[in-house]
């Protein structure tokens, strides 16, 4: 392994010092060397982080949003570490979150890590904007690997609440889904192979669950050129560890859910 990253949508996080314990207890039996929190919703969550992980250095995202993205990385993991707030991935809508960019350097090879958070929802806009800002994770590709000397130079690793839901038909007396959140999927592989990369396997598909049930939402994506390391012994074993409420059962994830986050983490290793 030469290092590790882990991208989490905790819902509304504003800080709180039992919640924050319990986040933060999340990340640590973990041990990233990056992280990524999504749906921030007040800028002291940053200070908070920086007393619980005080070998981390941290970046904010901001904007007229309410929801930003902190980003999180061990000081001693890298050489050269550069952040930078990716405007356009919001897609001219200032509601919606920009991309939070970290660019690490380990071992003399820079690194570039996009996390994302896209619109949430199965209307027609909604579904419009993420296929945009998944347009904009390609094209962004594209301009790393030019700049940084070919095809798979941008060693570029996608991660966060991706939203895949599919898109509801846009007549309200049709109560099927047009495109269902499988197709949503497997239309967002077959987009990132095109763009040179690959859609990471997880190792359970679910990854947010409320009242209307478990859905697979939250996903990596990564240049084909990269190698991740296998949870398991299988040679397609899962390159990604979901961790939080799946791992529970009865009160204790009901306990999770309300408490900590209605999403699981995305916990990878780059080899």
């Amino acid at each position: 392994m030469k290092f590790s990253v882990l991208s989490w949508n905790i819902e509304h996080f504003k800080g709180g010092a039992t919640r924050l314990k319990k986040v933060a207890s999340h990340i640590k039996k973990q041990k990233p060397d990056v992280f990524a929190l999504l749906e921030i919703e007040n800028v002291n969550v940053r200070a908070l982080m920086e007393q619980a992980f005080a070998g981390y250095d941290f970046a904010l995202t901001d904007g007229p949003q309410v929801q930003e993205i902190l980003v999180g990385w061990r000081r001693t993991a890298f050489e050269q570490a550069v952040f930078s707030q990716k405007r356009e991935f919001d897609v001219g809508n200032d509601r919606l979150r920009p991309g939070a960019l970290l660019s690490v350097k380990h071992a003399g090879i820079w690194y570039n890590l996009l996390f994302l958070h896209t619109d949430s929802g199965t209307d027609a806009p909604a579904f419009g904007n993420r296929v945009e800002m998944f347009d904009k994770a390609w094209s962004l590709k594209a301009a790393l690997d030019r700049n940084l000397g070919g095809e798979g130079a941008s060693r570029l690793v996608v991660m966060g609440d991706l939203n895949t839901m599919g898109l509801m038909f846009p007549r309200p007396a049709k109560k099927f889904l047009r495109v269902d959140a499988p197709t949503e999927i497997a239309a967002l592989a077959e987009a990132a192979e095109g763009a040179g990369m690959k859609l990471l396997t997880k190792d359970r598909e679910a990854t947010w669950k409320g009242s209307a049930g478990e859905s697979n939402l939250d996903h990596a994506i990564a240049s084909a050129s990269l190698s991740f390391s296998r949870f398991g012994t299988a040679a397609d074993a899962p390159q990604v560890k979901v961790k939080g409420w799946p791992d529970l059962t009865g009160a204790a994830q009901a306990g999770f859910l309300a408490d900590v986050s209605d999403h699981a983490s995305l916990y990878l290793e780059i080899a």
